[in-house]
C-alpha cells in the first residue's frame, strides 16, 4: 500500500475546509493510505472516516505548560495518527534545528503518533554535489537520538518544493534508494520513504512508476479535492 499525504500548510479558510471535508468523504481510497494534514485550527473538522488525520506540528517540549503549544496527547485526542516533523519550511523560517526534531519525534512516539520526518537538500547543496552528505547528516543526527519506531521518512528536495520543478525520475529513484540503504546500514531496520516536491496530477504517473518510492507528500496540489482524486486514481491503477 502506498501513502498519499496531503499537507495543506497554512492555506484554506474555514469555509474551504468545510467544503473540502464534505467532498473528500465521497472519495474512497482502496489501495492508498490517504492522510490529510490541515492547519491546526481545523483538525476538529476532520473525523478520519475514510482517511487518516495528520498534524503539521507537535510541541518540542515535554511536561511543560506553554501557551500556543500542542502536545501529543492533545493530538491523540483529536484522532491524529501522524505528524510532520522537520519540514524544510520550518527549518528555514522557524529556524528549527535537530534538538527540536529529536524532541518532537520523541513526544510523538510517546503518544503513539506516527512521524513523517522530512529531509532534503537545498539547491546549493545539489549544485555542490553534497546531496548525499546532507541527507545522511539529517538522518543520523536525529535518528541516532530517538526510538526507532513509527517513523516514515519523506524526501523533499528543498529546491523542488512549490517551484514546479521536480528531479529526474532516475535521480529520485537513486536518492530514495540511498536513504533506504543508509537506514538499513546504520539501524538494521527499514523505513518507508515518501517523495515530495511539486507533485501534481500531471507528473504523478511518472513519479509513481518509481518502484522504491512508498508514497507521496503533496502540498499545493492537495488544496483542490479534484486534484487529490485524480492523483489517487493514478496511484491506484
Amino acid at each position: 500500500m502506498k501513502y498519499l499525504v496531503c499537507n495543506f500548510k497554512n492555506k484554506l479558510m474555514k469555509e474551504d475546509i468545510i467544503k473540502y471535508n464534505n467532498r473528500i468523504k465521497e472519495i474512497e481510497a482502496k489501495k492508498v493510505k490517504l492522510i490529510l494534514v490541515p492547519s491546526l485550527p481545523f483538525l476538529a473538522y476532520f473525523d478520519g472516516s475514510n482517511y487518516s488525520i495528520g498534524s503539521q506540528d507537535i510541541t518540542s517540549f515535554a511536561d511543560k505548560t506553554i501557551t500556543g503549544e500542542i502536545t501529543g496527547d492533545q493530538l491523540k485526542s483529536m484522532k491524529v495518527e501522524y505528524v510532520i516533523v522537520g519540514h524544510s519550511e520550518r527549518r528555514i523560517y522557524k529556524q528549527e534545528i535537530n534538538i527540536d526534531f529529536i524532541n518532537k519525534i520523541s513526544n510523538a512516539i510517546e503518544s503513539e503518533i506516527n512521524v513523517i520526518y522530512c529531509i532534503g537538500e537545498t539547491l546549493k547543496d545539489k549544485e555542490e554535489g553534497n546531496t548525499y552528505i546532507v541527507l545522511e547528516k539529517q538522518i543520523s543526527e536525529v535518528l541516532n537520538n530517538v526510538e526507532l519506531k513509527n517513523i516514515i521518512i519523506a524526501y523533499e528536495p528543498v529546491w523542488a518544493i512549490g517551484t514546479g520543478v521536480t528531479p529526474q525520475i532516475k535521480d529520485i529513484k537513486e536518492t530514495v534508494q540511498f536513504i533506504k540503504d543508509i537506514v538499513e546500514e546504520k539501524y538494521d531496520t527499514n523505513f518507508l520513504v515518501l517523495y515530495g516536491g511539486s507533485i501534481n496530477k500531471d507528473n504523478i504517473k511518472d513519479i509513481n512508476s518509481i518502484k522504491n518510492v512508498d508514497g507521496f507528500l503533496v502540498g499545493s496540489s492537495s488544496l483542490n479535492v479534484s486534484n487529490v482524486e485524480e492523483i489517487l486514481m493514478e496511484i491506484e491503477k
